[in-house]
Parts: structure tokens; sequence; C-alpha cells
């Protein structure tokens, strides 16, 4: 089994970040937990051959971003792709910019971009967009679990990043921020965001710019971490390799139960142990190898996934 962490770089889909892994994994069974637009960078982590049985369990983790927010203006796609297709004056303080950011903690639902994957009669909303025939989204469920302001500038600024005992941060000294080509001399916010799977950024810059009376896109996004994984355990693709991967267990969200030989092989046979365990539990052997994903419901743990058809 293995598990990556990729600082996917600007200008590159997902899917050809996907294509580049097999590459140098030498295999096709690779998939990932969840995408990044072109013009964003930073975490995406990567499964392959048996961990590809991992990403429904991993894909709903919360994931933190830095947000490069411009004020002023618009685009079809509402990031830095372009092209400017309408303007609007800035006339908000600084007061009224942390007051709008602290209203995001309390909502709920907000509307996806018109640019995205999302399916409306077996359509998706790009395609659609895409096409002039822009499809009619309703509000989806959203969770921002943290907002903060951290910079504002005349125009997007890359400022260096690190992590720190409160996320990755704006830094004197890092890891160098590529940001896409300016759309023009925009006031610009740095905003660090925690939230929940499925939370559009882009929809946020739109959204920002709303409360604020005016125009918003998102002019560089870089993902910080999705659930236990940080930028910092990320390498660049040309760097991947099978021996960078990193243990199932560190990426997992769950309590990790260590069993005995026994209880082993009855795992890797379905059967069902009688461990008074509440809740999703990762399985592992002695030597702390990922067995199997198992849910108890405080009598006994029901097996929900094997990851090893048998004990080496």
């Amino acid at each position: 089994m293995a598990l990556f962490a990729v600082e996917k770089p600007l200008g590159l889909t997902s899917h050809e970040a996907v294509e580049e892994a097999r590459k140098r994994l030498g295999t096709r069974r690779v998939g990932h937990t969840g995408t990044l637009d072109p013009l964003a960078t930073g975490v995406l982590v990567l499964v392959s051959d048996q961990s590809t049985k991992l990403v429904p369990f991993l894909s709903s983790e919360d994931k933190e971003y830095l947000a490069w927010v411009s004020f002023g203006a618009t685009t079809p796609t509402l990031d830095a792709e372009g092209p400017v297709v309408e303007e609007a004056p800035v006339r908000f303080a600084l007061k009224d910019l942390e007051a709008a950011l602290s209203s995001f903690l309390t909502l709920t639902e907000q509307v996806p971009p018109l640019f995205s994957a999302v399916k409306v009669g077996g359509v998706r909303a790009y395609e659609a967009a895409r096409e002039g025939r822009p499809l009619t989204l309703g509000p989806r469920p959203v969770k921002y679990l943290e907002v903060e302001l951290l910079a504002f500038d005349p125009s997007p600024r890359p400022y260096p990043i690190a992590p720190s005992a409160r996320g990755w941060r704006i830094a004197e000294r890092g890891r160098k921020v590529a940001l896409p080509r300016p759309l023009g001399l925009y006031p610009t916010a740095v905003i660090r965001l925690v939230v929940a799977s499925g939370t559009y950024i882009r929809a946020f810059a739109r959204d920002l710019g709303e409360r604020l009376g005016t125009k918003a896109f998102l002019a560089g996004l870089v993902r910080t971490r999705v659930g236990r994984i940080g930028l910092e355990k990320a390498v660049s693709l040309s760097d991947l390799a099978p021996d960078r991967a990193i243990p199932e267990v560190e990426a997992l969200p769950f309590p990790v139960v260590e069993l005995s030989h026994t209880e082993a092989r009855r795992v890797l046979e379905g059967v069902p142990l009688p461990i008074p365990v509440v809740g999703y539990v990762a399985l592992v052997d002695s030597r702390r190898r990922l067995l199997a994903i198992a849910e108890g419901d405080g009598f006994k743990l029901k097996i929900k996934r094997v990851l090893r058809k048998e004990e080496a």
C-alpha cells in the first residue's frame, strides 16, 4: 500500500498530476483524495494500489488554505484565469473586511461557482458554463472552521509561507508561493481558511466581495493541509518515488487499535471482533501495518474495509 503527499505546481490539473505520478510510481492504479484547480498549488494527497481503498475515508477531511482574494473585479471562473468581465469600486475599511470575514463562521450553505464539478441532471456545471448555457445551482452545505486575515496589500504579493503552531502563515523565510499572473492592481487580502470538505474557496472570494459591496476573485490559492497531512510533508512531483510514501495510519483521522496475531487473522477473514470501541478505528498488526478500517458500536467491531489480503 502507498499514500503520498505531493506539492501540485501552478498550472497543472490534478488529473495531470495523477498521470505524472503513475509514471513515477510505475502503476496505473493511482488516485487522489480531492482536486486542486490548475491555478491553485499545495498539498495533493495521492493514493496508489491497495491504498485507493482509503479514498472514502480521507476525502471528507477538513482542509486548510491560504487564499489571495483581490477586490474590485470579477472573472467568469472567479479566479485569475480571466478575463476581467466587471469592475466595481472598493470603498470598505479594514474593520469592514474583518467583520465580513467573521460572518463566514456561521455560514451553513453556499452556492458553488458556475465553473465547478457539481452535477445537475448528470451534467457538470463547468461543462455547461463553457458551452455558454450555465446551470442554475442551488446552495450546498459548507462549514468554515477558521477564517483569519493575514495581510492586506494594494495588489497580490507572493509572501513566503511557513508552518506554525496555528497553521501555515506568512513568514520572513519559508516556501516560495507561486501566484498566477496578476490581472491588475487590485487590493488583495491574504486569508487563512480552515474549511470542511466541499467548500469552494472561489465561492468564498465571490461572496466576500458581495458582503463588502464590491466584486472579488481568487487571485491565488495554496492548500496547506488535508486532514493530518500538511504541506511540510509534501514532495515535488519530480521527487516522487515509492520510498517517499507516508504511513497510512498517519493520515487516517481514526484511533489506532493494535491487534494480536489471532485477532489479525480474524480481521483478514472479515470476522467482527468483540472490542468495545465506538466509531471508526484503524486496525494494525504488531508491525503497525494497516490491516483494515472498522466501526465499533460499543460492543464489537464491524469490519468496513480490509486493506491487506494476508499477513506477511
